[in-house]
């Protein structure tokens, strides 16, 4: 087994570099609501509209991979008991991210093709060349075998790979079509982005997350690197099946088997550890959690039937329950648990029995964020039902939902920030005791 008591707290990160992605991936979250307005005659009516592709992107990079980032910076010092180098880069990182998000969006979505391109690639490949490379060199350099650390490891190496086949599609759209298998690179970058980088990352990230916040059995260290094996050579292997005999279903089903495996050790896991867990109260966090894990089921239900029906109609409504239903809840559920321990961490674990703090569930708007969930299973919901009978009032009303989730989550992160820390007493310290004593002769 391993243990949350292993955390190397003391090399935690200020706590202003992982919190600046935290509070920009909610407006991410709001630009892609109002694209969803904006753009909602022909949003959901096949996958490789340019603006469905623009708003795809705008919450997985946007908002995902923003938020992604965020969490890496703060957790690698703590699981790998090593600092990520060169800790300057990060507010370049930060912006050029946005820079390279939101000019993609608007590159693909509008006519200004070669410059909001341009400026997307430069931002983009910059933003994640500079993360990519004092993170790959900690993971490297880190002795920690830590499960978490594994699979980051396996969603950077993901991640590199969908920036690749993401630099080749950028330049398709600027200067026309290369003389590439097409197809299969689409599939290659759908199964590395979701799967390899954001799905790893998730899996990786509850082994550790879920133990520390639900109070449950730690997951299995052995059991833990059987999932990500059999996960990891998932990745591998379907890649190829794309590649060099895409017609052949048996392949891509044997291809697939190791990571249904991985899947079904992993869910029958985590719901034992939920099932037995030693804080019983269901909050908000666990309700998201649960609704992120049941739509991830629902997802690959959908995408295992692609071989057979071939239907713009289920690409679609798969990408709503993978992104929206499982990676934003998930991303929901922890971050309502992180950024209060973050903020109490940093400004009030140092006063704990000097002066009055306030507890951690203190630290957010427990009352407006209760409507959250339900928010975000209605947003799911209308988001399905616009995609499954092409009711474009419905998309639209869908992206007023994104823009509300947007807001309550950054008010929510603004709420637990500006609340002030009470002035601890002045403790003197032991030589002070002893300063003004008269220094008298010892009898010899």
């Amino acid at each position: 087994m391993f243990s949350t008591s292993g955390l190397s707290i003391d090399q935690a990160p200020p706590l202003h570099l992982p919190m600046r992605f935290f509070a920009t991936g909610p407006f991410f979250l709001l630009l892609a609501g109002l694209t969803s307005i904006f753009f909602a005659e022909n949003l959901l009516l096949t996958p490789l509209m340019p603006e469905t592709v623009a708003l795809v992107h705008l919450a997985v990079l946007g908002w995902i991979l923003m938020t992604m980032f965020g969490a890496m910076y703060q957790m690698i010092p703590v699981l790998a008991s090593i600092t990520v180098p060169k800790p300057g880069l990060i507010p370049w990182v930060h912006s050029l991210l946005i820079m390279g998000v939101v000019t993609m969006a608007l590159g693909i979505a509008t006519d200004i093709h070669p410059w909001m391109l341009l400026f997307a690639s430069l931002g983009l490949g910059g933003s994640i060349a500079l993360f990519v490379i004092p993170i790959a060199i900690a993971l490297y350099k880190t002795p920690t075998k830590h499960p978490t650390v594994t699979a980051m490891r396996i969603s950077l190496i993901s991640l590199i790979g969908v920036l690749a086949m993401g630099a080749l599609f950028l330049g398709e759209y600027s200067h026309g079509f290369y003389d590439f298998n097409r197809q299969a690179l689409v599939g290659v970058h759908l199964i590395w982005g979701l799967f390899g980088w954001v799905g790893t990352l998730i899996i990786g990230v509850s082994f550790q997350v879920l133990p520390m916040f639900y109070m449950t059995q730690e997951f299995c260290t052995k059991r833990a690197s059987t999932v990500l094996k059999a996960w990891g050579a998932s990745l591998l292997l379907i890649p190829q099946v794309l590649f060099f005999t895409p017609e052949n279903t048996m392949l891509l089903v044997g291809a697939s088997i190791p990571g249904v495996l991985a899947l079904v050790i992993y869910g029958v896991t985590i719901k034992n550890m939920l099932g037995n867990r030693k804080r019983v109260r269901i909050d908000l966090t666990y309700r998201f959690w649960m609704f992120g894990f049941t739509a991830a089921f629902i997802s690959l239900v959908l995408m295992a039937c692609w071989p057979v029906i071939d239907d713009e109609k289920l690409r679609i409504i798969f990408g709503i329950f993978f992104i929206l239903g499982w990676a934003t809840s998930i991303l929901f559920g922890m971050l309502y648990k992180i950024i209060p321990f973050l903020v109490w961490f940093h400004r009030f674990s140092r006063m704990a029995g000097l002066v009055k703090i306030p507890m951690m569930d203190d630290l957010m708007p427990e009352k407006l964020i209760k409507l959250h969930f339900p928010l975000h299973l209605l947003t799911t919901a209308t988001f399905i039902l616009a995609a499954f009978f092409d009711i474009h009032q419905l998309t639209m009303l869908a992206g007023g939902g994104l823009i509300i989730s947007g807001g309550i989550l950054a008010y929510s992160i603004w709420f637990a920030l500006s609340i002030v820390p009470p002035e601890a007493p002045e403790v003197p310290d032991f030589e002070s005791f002893f300063k003004d004593m008269e220094k008298k002769p010892v009898d010899g």
